[in-house]
């Protein structure tokens, strides 16, 4: 794994031109998609080729925006409690050097968070007015999964792993979207694009520190409670990966139905097919795989403890060596 030190991150760290920027507030180009068409739900559906391009140009700025939520999820419901939660416990069994890693990456992310607020503010301000999200509404037993995972974070710290792979793939949504060229819905919002490129580079560093506090915690943990971690570990990454009828993806097309009445006798067709997603392979190996995560996958590669993650998480294909 070619993770970096702890002096290399702090050395990247004091260089502003490889630190997160303030991207001007300029006005969005609503003419132009925000994401490329292979990062959005459903364009791995049959479905999606029987839309019309404006639905298709409309479905890909609603799922741009519902994939900032979901960043400003993990920011903010993720990140900021389970490393607070695990602080103490990094800080024991680190270093200084971790303990300065770590409070910067905790500011940065607050950054990070209204940095995504003010963009989708930006692109939909009607939508946005009153509200910080329209799309990441969590039911009441994921919110309450959601608490328990926080609150239960000193002790069973798995949530370490889900960060690493979430913060990893925002990197290559980043770089996916840096190396966009004119696709069928033609080149990308600009100003989208900025934000996700500075985002990025925060990002770059903060999976080194993760894998650093995985070193200084989980890694730290007996093998049976390494064990229990990883079971609640694969048992979220399969619920995560399988787009669901009540779940974010399926709001996104409700909303483009809303706003394309045409779509209303082909609306559940529409979910159907987000739900079918959950065994195709070619979209399950865009969310996570050994190119798009490679840090995230090599740091499960040591845990025996996850041989098994293969059977939830269709990319991970395990190295027989591990």
């Amino acid at each position: 794994m070619n993770e970096l030190s702890l002096e290399r991150i702090a050395a990247i760290a004091a260089d502003p031109g490889r630190r997160t920027a303030r991207v001007a507030d300029s006005a969005p180009d609503l003419s132009l998609p925000f994401v490329p068409e292979e990062q959005t739900q459903l364009y791995y559906a049959p479905a999606y080729a029987t839309l019309t391009r404006a639905q298709r140009m409309r479905y890909n700025q609603l799922f741009g925006l519902r994939v900032n939520e979901y960043i400003m999820m993990l920011e903010r419901d993720f990140v900021d409690p389970v490393l607070k939660a695990l602080r103490a416990r990094a800080l024991r069994r680190g270093s200084p050097a971790l303990r300065a890693a770590l409070e910067g990456m905790l500011a940065e992310e607050e950054r990070h968070y209204a940095a995504f607020v003010a963009l989708n503010r930006r692109c939909a301000p009607g939508d946005y007015a009153n509200v910080e999200a329209q799309f990441m509404r969590l039911r009441p037993y994921e919110r309450a999964m959601l608490r328990t995972m926080q609150a239960g974070a000193r002790w069973l710290p798995f949530a370490l792993w889900i960060i690493i792979a979430m913060e990893e793939s925002s990197i290559g949504l980043a770089t996916s979207m840096l190396r966009h060229k004119d696709g069928a819905l033609g080149p990308l919002e600009p100003g989208f694009v900025a934000v996700h490129r500075e985002h990025a580079k925060d990002e770059a560093r903060h999976i080194h520190i993760d894998v650093h506090l995985v070193r200084a915690c989980l890694a730290t943990w007996p093998a049976a409670w390494r064990a229990l971690n990883a079971r609640l570990f694969i048992a979220f990454m399969r619920d995560m990966t399988a787009p669901q009828p009540g779940g974010t993806g399926a709001r996104v097309v409700r909303r483009l139905v809303r706003e394309f009445p045409e779509l209303a006798a082909r609306e559940q067709a529409l979910i159907d097919g987000l739900v079918a997603l959950k065994g195709h392979e070619v979209f399950q190996r865009s969310l996570f795989n050994r190119a798009l995560t490679p840090l995230a996958f090599a740091l499960y590669d040591e845990e025996p403890a996850l041989a098994g993650l293969g059977e939830a998480l269709i990319g991970y294909d395990r190295p027989a060596r591990a």
